[in-house]
């Protein structure tokens, strides 16, 4: 083998170790990134602004759809509460009830008739 590929080689490794050396123990952040600091901190500042972002329309969204899941129980109720009262307000089912409760109420013999005051 040749003596300056030798060389070559132990300098490149020598070289490698060092840069992992500085990466690792800090040096690579003062060398290169001493100066990009406030644009770490500004993009670290965005990264916080983003998540705080979505996870407040997360929220939202969550809400959104547990009271739109309430609000289509509601109508289901409402629907069936008011055909219920429909029901119950039919002449017929009045009659009865007021039979079954023993109401001295009864049907009328004459119809009804508009009474004009003088």
């Amino acid at each position: 083998m040749d003596p300056e590929r030798k060389d070559n080689r132990e300098n490149d490794r020598a070289a490698d170790n060092n840069l992992i050396g500085d990466i690792f123990g800090g040096a690579w952040l003062k060398k290169k990134m001493a100066s990009q600091w406030p644009f770490i901190l500004y993009v670290f500042f965005l990264a916080i602004v983003y998540i705080s972002i979505n996870l407040g329309v997360e929220k939202t969204q969550v809400t959104q759809r547990r009271n739109q899941r309430e609000l289509k129980n509601l109508k289901a109720d409402y629907t069936s509460k008011a055909a219920s009262l429909q029901n119950q307000s039919k002449r017929g089912e009045v009659e009865a009830k007021l039979i079954r409760l023993g109401s001295p109420l009864h049907k009328p013999s004459r119809p009804a008739r508009r009474i004009k005051a003088q």
